[in-house]
């Protein structure tokens, strides 16, 4: 029996963070949408993260902000703790942020783009893409409610399944968006959402914790989800044989006051990456945004955030290649250039300090947060001008800072190295191409920028 054919002029696959934002964003223009969910309504964004995205986000995108029961709690600050816990950091949230149910919060999104005319199929496995002469042209799934195969048929496929990339780690290998993921660039992550018997002091501060025994090559976290509930996890490295996440928390974090549940609401784990975006997010008659085109941010593996203005220079192109009815990587193109030469930047930058503090020991934290130097930029900025900018130094605390940069000459040359490098490449996804042709010599590039830092910062992985 022939699969039934279903056409559209855009199928999403996956309704995460990245596909239901994307929905929502063309639920105004006009396109034939379809986005295609593995899971249940229950468990639309069911990723386990820690719940938390910055106000920014929904005001670059124009993604409505959450509310009702999707909004849990206002966050204002984020407090950084050393790894004796003797020193923390209290940093003001730009404009603020959020705590949110992250599946309520997905749904409402879905709801809205239904409203619109957009086909919301969930609990519908997406088995392979569909290729044709060598063109993608759509994906074969099938649905749970009846157990058919069906064939989605569209200009343009998106990839939004996160890690897994149901799509795209099926396309032909020499399709340069078939990009792999270094361990050593990924994490594995373990949370709970637990609610105890105390009301949390301060539930508009997320706390993060940094100490290698704990989480190595991450970080553990305790953000409030009000006053009674919290989100509770840890991030480690992958590649470099730490312990799973989930033995970590079962041996460091079980035996804290503060993390004793009355009772466990929800506990999951998952992979994430940690790095600089993918080096294309499009190719012909594709796109892949969110943690599918590592659009994340690599401090700390966030990625709601970064897939929302991912998905917004998405929608952007996806309407200018249907305006001039042609769907190549040469049209996609402009969600690269967008989001290359804007987040994509920043995200590379960033992705340089990841790696630096992932070489850094639990003395050398605590030396460094003692000091006053917990932000690597304005380090740089210290030792080359002796201004430490955003904060406000009198003449002495700034000579201390200095004072206590001489005396490890060593730590002093390195964080000089992070601040070249993190410029450096910055300035190259500034320069990212005009068109797909460009891009292998971009890329060798970029490339040869990383081998050349690890090689100076003594990094082997």
């Amino acid at each position: 029996m022939a699969s039934e054919v279903l056409k559209y002029d855009v199928a999403i696959v996956g309704l995460g963070p990245a596909g239901s934002s994307l929905a929502y964003l063309l639920k105004d223009s006009g396109l034939r949408v379809v986005g295609l969910e593995v899971s249940g309504p229950g468990r639309v964004w069911g990723k386990p993260c820690g719940d938390a995205i910055g106000k920014q986000h929904f005001i670059e995108t124009g993604l409505p902000f959450p509310q009702g029961e999707a909004l849990m709690q206002v966050v204002d600050a984020i407090d950084i703790y050393s790894p004796s816990e003797e020193v923390k950091i209290r940093l003001k949230e730009p404009g603020g942020g959020f705590m949110i149910d992250r599946t309520k919060y997905g749904l409402s999104l879905l709801r809205e783009a239904e409203k619109k005319g957009v086909d919301v199929m969930l609990e519908t496995h997406v088995l392979a893409p569909v290729l044709e002469n060598g063109k993608l042209v759509g994906v074969r799934a099938k649905r749970k409610s009846d157990g058919k195969t069906i064939i989605v048929k569209a200009n343009v496929v998106v990839d939004a399944t996160g890690s897994g990339g149901a799509v795209k780690r099926k396309l032909p290998d020499e399709w340069p968006v078939k990009e792999p993921l270094r361990e050593t660039d990924s994490a594995v992550a373990f949370r709970k959402i637990i609610e105890v018997d105390y009301d949390i002091e301060e539930p508009n501060v997320i706390r993060i914790y940094i100490n290698e025994k704990i989480a190595p090559g991450g970080y553990w976290w305790f953000f409030p989800k009000g006053r009674n509930i919290a989100n509770v996890g840890l991030g480690v490295q992958r590649g470099r044989g730490y312990p799973h996440p989930r033995l970590l928390y079962e041996k460091y974090l079980e035996a804290r006051r503060e993390v004793k549940p009355v009772r466990v609401l929800n506990e999951a784990g998952a992979l994430l990456p940690t790095r600089r975006p993918a080096n294309t997010l499009v190719w012909h008659n594709f796109i892949s945004i969110g943690d599918n085109g590592y659009t994340v941010n690599p401090l700390h593996g966030g990625g709601m955030g970064y897939a929302m203005v991912a998905a917004k220079h998405a929608a952007e192109a996806i309407i200018r290649a249907h305006e001039v009815g042609d769907f190549s990587a040469s049209t996609l193109w402009l969600a690269n250039i967008r989001y290359m030469r804007g987040l994509g930047a920043k995200q590379a930058g960033l992705d340089i300090l990841r790696m630096y503090l992932q070489t850094l020991s639990n003395e050398e934290v605590e030396w460094a947060m003692k000091t006053g130097l917990a932000n690597v930029e304005n380090l740089i900025e210290t030792s080359l001008t002796g201004e430490l900018r955003g904060v406000n130094l009198s003449l002495l605390d700034k000579a201390k800072v200095l004072a206590s940069l001489l005396k490890r000459p060593t730590k002093l040359v390195q964080l000089l190295t992070v601040g070249e490098y993190m410029s450096r490449v910055k300035r190259l996804y500034k320069e990212y191409p005009e068109k797909p042709e460009d891009l292998p010599k971009w890329v060798d590039r970029v490339e040869s920028l990383y081998r050349e830092f690890k090689k100076r910062i003594g990094i082997d992985w």
